[in-house]
């Protein structure tokens, strides 16, 4: 008689046991992400997760990190109201007593589903979110539906110790070896957790110029932050003025550079976006790289009559675009594009008209259909395993290696 087989599938019944979530990967939901919250700015949810509908994913934690002025609670608060519009409540805290009523409410942010929390040190944080997520997770087994939250920490940088603050007290100057230490406990405990519940959790952090021969900028916190979290965007500033020409040009905003420490969903490539101080964030900016008029029919450039086309040299002639469409009454109507790359007038394939340069970032001229046009040229320049080395590339590689 034959001896009876102990399967896999037998081995994953026992372990689903004692391991509630565990289970096969093709039935278990805990670490997939179910969609993403958007940015606010296209072109940085490309620089995210390599879609222009991408942003931040629903179960992952982001850091958003940089210099006093960078813009980072500023884009912690727009992800705010992004999440807001899909349903989320918030939880937010605050260790530097930055962020009030009034500011938030000029984000359109609901203050009825934003928990502010007032946070002081790394172990007011850890107790604090440690309590909530077990919260949450005794409810869901349980078989409650729980409500969607985002988790928001402004800034991890600012959270000190209470060894730290023990200090200050008795008057002791020496350095406060154990906040690395802590905060990387903190990320340990959490970060299963908040999968488990879908949260995501967005924090800003602050960074600095190492003083090696050759200085980079890191983030404060050891090595707890890079480790957890599946995004590490640096943020960088330089002044953004008004277009008025002549000395003395009024900042009007910053122009912020993106640049991925660590990014586990796509290519780690630098974006530039604008905040602007009266208008904030205008979403299309940092398109204006991949728009031309073969990715999407937007150009700087004007169009020519069937008469006007028919004056041009053969060379000129030959770089014209062919542009026919159906007008109001029925008749066919034929134009040809010609670029000009100092033409004031962009011309708009999807209006069959030319618009003034300074309407390129509106959704008059980048529609949805324009982005959808965009996104697989997007996906190709940002996602992983694309523009991989073929095999003659691989092999003369590793022949000059020997």
């Amino acid at each position: 008689m034959a001896a009876k087989e102990f399967s896999f599938a037998d081995l994953n019944k026992e372990m689903s046991k004692i391991s509630e979530y565990g289970d096969t990967l093709d039935k278990s939901s805990i670490s997939e992400i179910d969609h993403y919250i958007s940015t606010g700015n296209y072109m940085l949810n490309a620089c995210l997760t390599a879609s222009l509908f991408g942003g931040y994913p629903n179960n992952r934690a982001v850091c958003l990190g940089g210099p006093s002025g960078t813009g980072k609670t500023f884009l912690a608060l727009n992800a705010v109201r992004q999440a807001q519009e899909m349903g989320y409540s918030i939880i937010y805290y605050d260790s530097e007593n930055a962020v009030d009523r009034t500011l938030v409410e000029k984000f359109d942010i609901d203050t009825s589903t934003f928990r502010y929390e007032p946070c002081n040190t790394v172990q007011e944080f850890r107790t604090s979110i440690t309590a909530l997520t077990d919260t949450l997770i005794a409810q869901k087994s349980k078989g409650v539906t729980l409500p969607k939250i985002m988790i928001v920490l402004d800034s991890a940088g600012n959270l000190a110790t209470q060894k730290e603050i023990d200090d200050a007290k008795s008057g002791s100057d020496k350095a406060d070896m154990t906040r690395a230490k802590l905060m990387k406990s903190t990320f340990r405990i959490i970060m299963t957790k908040l999968g488990i519940c879908k949260i995501p959790l967005l924090f800003t952090n602050h960074t600095y110029m190492t003083t090696d021969l050759f200085a980079k900028q890191v983030g404060s916190g050891g090595t707890g932050v890079e480790y957890s979290a599946s995004i590490i965007l640096f943020l960088g500033k330089a002044k953004l003025k008004d277009t008025a020409e002549g000395d003395g040009q009024e900042q009007t905003g910053i122009i912020v550079t993106a640049k991925p420490n660590k990014n586990r969903f796509a290519k780690p490539k630098p974006i530039k976006f604008h905040i602007s101080f009266n208008k904030g964030m205008n979403p299309y900016v940092g398109l204006e790289e991949y728009i031309s008029w073969e990715n999407c029919g937007v150009e700087r450039g004007k169009f020519l009559t069937d008469k006007e086309y028919s004056k041009l040299s053969p060379d000129a002639q030959a770089e014209c675009k062919l542009h026919t469409y159906t007008a109001d009454k029925g008749e066919e109507v034929t134009m040809y594009f010609q670029a000009s790359a100092t033409s004031r007038k962009l011309c708009v394939r999807h209006l069959n008209d030319t618009v003034p340069v300074n309407e390129l970032f509106t959704s008059k001229v980048i529609t949805h259909e324009v982005l959808l046009m965009l996104e697989p040229i997007i996906a190709s320049n940002f996602s992983y395993g694309t523009d991989e080395a073929t095999h003659e590339e691989l092999t003369t590689l590793f022949a000059d290696a020997e």
